[in-house]
């Protein structure tokens, strides 16, 4: 073999797939993100931020999480600091790909094949085509949906809190569609002056649904221009489960808190109503809080880390194992205790390769926050935290929730490694943490192996 032929060789091996250019981009991203954060300029004490801190808050900021290891967001950074938690926040919000392609649009950078093809793992798409027109179209639809929600925001923010309200208004939105979390009141408390505010609640709830939908979900009801029998089969079902899942933690968490004076004591009916609803959509993601996660009755919490698991759509801003994987699971679960062999769903046939890829993203998911739990439960057994709030924190980091117990500001450096990792499997997605490093071979594809028997339930 010619030295060309072998040179040739060795890098087809070491070339990039496209699940490694996303989980390398955005890991690149946070390390920036964490030089940028630990730096004095960041720190309103213009002190050196340890850089562990500095990477777990960048993490938990592309990731679009919401945990600290800080006491307070708005206290802690300057406005250096606060603005590059939000670009980090945006970046990982819309995507590495999508970011990449709208700076190689602006300085007119050609967009090859591979970037194409990297494009669509990120967007989970089925095809190649009109995937940078999509990346545009995505940028669009964010900016407006923000801007909108600014808007929104800007009059309760600035009436309580005077011209740091514009401020706050923009990056509570940005934050709210991102599905990030991130607490920019000052207050300690997430957004609990506004526990009975209707404006805040309503704008900021249908901001994280919306971003929550899921990019490809957003399209299809525009191209459809909102006619409900047009809309694609992905978007029925993750529409519906989405409103399933919210009206079932609503009445839930009305009926859990209803009593519970260290939640809602002291609050009208209708203010319950609204607290409970709040608490019903937050945890599809995002992490903003109206009331104390730590005082909720143990079925509340359980109820939470229910909706955190679950999570968003696919394509969306948001985590945890998607509203998609947990319909076909539910359909899969039906159809195992029937007689059907195929798995149905309204006129539609489920194709037994979206069912496995279901049954793997659940399970992965599932093993990853058991391992982390026990992991904290040995790491930080001298703190006295309890099973329930460790549980409680793994599952909000996984599914890039950002809702805390209090949990993470006290974490030892073990723990605060365990939850990075669970926050950054979450953001990139258990697939694409699995096409990394499984590579199917088109000679397997064509083995048929005969059938084993194998005895279960």
């Amino acid at each position: 073999m010619s030295k060309n032929g072998k040179e040739s060789k060795i890098f087809h091996r070491v070339r990039l797939r496209p699940a490694h250019k996303i989980v390398l981009g955005f890991l690149g991203v946070i390390v920036l993100g964490a030089f940028l954060l630990c730096l004095p300029v960041s720190a309103k004490s213009g002190k050196w931020m340890s850089f562990l801190d500095a990477m777990f808050t960048a993490t938990s900021a592309v990731s679009t999480t919401g945990l600290m290891v800080l006491p307070d967001t708005a206290t802690y950074f300057s406005v250096f600091g606060q603005i590059v938690l939000l670009i980090l926040i945006q970046f990982g919000g819309v995507g590495f790909m999508c970011i990449t392609t709208l700076l190689f649009m602006l300085l007119g950078k050609k967009i090859t094949l591979a970037d194409r093809i990297t494009m669509k793992t990120e967007f989970n798409q089925d095809n190649n085509r009109g995937l940078v027109r999509l990346g545009r179209n995505i940028m669009l639809v964010t900016l407006a949906i923000e801007g909108f929600g600014f808007i929104l925001l800007l009059y309760p923010f600035v009436s309580a809190n005077g011209g740091i309200g514009v401020w706050q208004a923009l990056f509570t939105s940005v934050s709210a569609f991102c599905n990030a979390g991130f607490d920019i009141m000052g207050t300690g408390n997430s957004l609990g002056t506004f526990v009975g505010d209707i404006t805040v609640n309503l704008s900021v709830s249908f901001l994280i649904l919306l971003g929550g939908f899921g990019f490809a979900v957003l399209m299809d009801i525009l191209n459809c221009k909102f006619n409900p029998k047009k809309l694609s089969l992905h978007t029925k079902v993750a529409l519906i489960t989405s409103g399933v899942l919210v009206a079932v933690g609503w009445v839930f968490f009305f009926g859990a808190e209803f009593g519970n004076e260290a939640t809602m004591g002291g609050m009208t009916v209708g203010g319950k109503l609204l607290a409970s609803l709040f608490q019903s959509v937050s945890p599809r993601s995002t992490g903003f809080a109206t009331i104390d996660q730590n005082g909720m009755t143990s079925a509340s919490k359980f109820m939470t880390m229910f909706l955190m698991f679950v999570g968003a759509s696919p394509g969306s801003t948001g985590g945890g194992i998607r509203t998609t994987t947990f319909t076909v699971l539910i359909l899969i679960t039906l159809t195992g205790f029937g007689e059907k062999e195929d798995i149905t769903i309204g006129r539609h046939k489920i194709n037994r390769q979206t069912a496995r890829k279901s049954v793997s993203v659940f399970s992965a998911s599932l093993l990853l926050v058991l391992v982390s739990t026990f992991i904290l439960l040995f790491s930080e057994r001298s703190s006295g935290i309890s099973f329930e709030n460790i549980l409680f924190e793994c599952f909000s980091a996984y599914s890039t929730s950002g809702l805390s117990c209090g949990l993470a500001a006290v974490l030892s450096p073990v723990g605060k490694i365990v939850l990075m990792l669970n926050m950054f499997f979450g953001r990139v997605g258990m697939v694409t943490i699995g096409l990394m490093f499984i590579s199917a071979s088109a000679h397997d594809n064509k083995i048929v192996y005969p059938d084993g028997n194998i005895n279960v339930g």
